[in-house]
């Protein structure tokens, strides 16, 4: 039989369809109690969690989130292996159900030295991030929800709340005296870490959030903390975002966040909230023009707090030009191709009335 012949018989296996199927029958992805990576994000999407919501948009496009899956399975089996954490610690209190990704005990817990904890208690959460993701985190710091998320996973170790384990002991107490968050890029791997000392008062904020949404009676109840889809990659990526923003009544060509006008008072609302948004930024992008002048001449560095460095200004090569190509076209009296224009873009336009203060 000719090889090609042969090679066309034989299916190949759909990767993406069977990595969906595999990371919708992993524990976390089938868990009910509230968990804390939800804690501090959209209340309105963790009570859809806390009430057992069946989820309404599971796409099977997550493919950056899965190989974040699997990239966060090889990092954590190294830290394991190579530097003496424990990893995936399950953690609950009966309310929230969670899994710390590395902590590293106290010598004398552990049973061994470990020179990576300074002799102290350390939880440590793992997040793999787009090179976009990553920068805004070094630009702007780990956001609230992820500085909640890993003091809750010291908060459960430090109250009893790890379920089970063959090498450390079982509902009781665990010291954890620092917090850390190390950021890994997707693409090329860079590290980016955060640490600070373990904050009880940032746990209390963390769990008064919890306690706000588990005591709701429906998710409903909630307000949506996030903009909506197309203004939040969360909301794009929420698997209950159609229940959330009503996606199936949407009206063609409209906005989701058109579902939060319940009369003229919040329309009149947004106008303030546009209005006042474009005299800022008309004002900011102004501001942000001068200092960019200011600086043209200026040499990388660092500056105060600040570094400067500069990118592009290379020369491009050459492109089509359509207006010369229109020109010869007439010039050889050829009819130019059209194709359909479309529509024209809707322009909002939003101006104070005289007597508005």
């Amino acid at each position: 039989m000719p090889s090609d012949t042969l090679t066309s018989t034989i299916p190949i296996p759909d990767l993406w369809k069977a990595a969906h199927r595999d990371d919708r029958a992993r524990p976390r992805a089938r868990q009910q109690l509230l968990g804390p990576s939800s804690i501090g994000l959209c209340r309105r999407r963790a009570a859809y969690e806390a009430h057992g919501t069946w989820p309404t948009d599971l796409a099977d496009t997550m493919h950056a989130a899965i190989l974040g899956t699997w990239l966060h399975e090889g990092i954590l089996r190294v830290l394991e292996q190579q530097y003496g954490a424990f990893t995936e610690l399950e953690l609950t209190n009966g309310t929230l159900l969670g899994h710390a990704d590395a902590y590293w005990a106290p010598a004398a817990l552990a049973g061994r030295t470990n020179p990576y904890n300074g002799g102290v208690g350390v939880v440590e959460d793992l997040k793999t991030k787009s090179t976009r993701a990553l920068d805004m985190v070094v630009r702007q710091g780990p956001s609230r929800n992820e500085w909640f998320q890993v003091h809750l996973y010291a908060y459960l170790l430090r109250t009893g709340g790890l379920t089970a384990h063959p090498d450390l002991p079982v509902g009781e107490p665990l010291p954890v005296d620092v917090v850390r968050l190390r950021y890994v890029g997707r693409e090329y791997g860079q590290v980016v870490v955060h640490q600070r000392p373990y904050d009880q008062d940032v746990a209390d904020q963390a769990l008064s959030w919890a306690e706000d949404v588990l005591a709701s009676p429906e998710p409903e109840a909630m307000p949506r903390d996030l903009d909506g889809p197309g203004l939040s990659v969360i909301c794009d990526n929420c698997p209950f975002k159609s229940a959330c923003w009503n996606l199936d009544a949407l009206t063609v060509d409209r906005a989701p966040q058109t579902i939060l006008v319940e009369g003229s008072e919040d329309i009149t609302s947004a106008l303030s909230a546009y209005a006042e948004s474009a005299e800022i930024e008309s004002a900011a992008k102004k501001r942000k023009a001068k200092a960019r002048k200011v600086l043209d001449a200026a040499e990388p560095g660092a500056y105060g707090t600040f570094r400067l460095s500069w990118s592009g200004g290379n020369p491009r090569p050459p492109v089509p030009d359509p207006e010369a190509m229109i020109r010869i076209l007439q010039d050889l009296d050829l009819e130019v191709p059209l194709k359909s224009g479309g529509r024209s873009s809707r322009t909002i336009n939003v101006s104070r009335l005289s007597d508005a203060p």
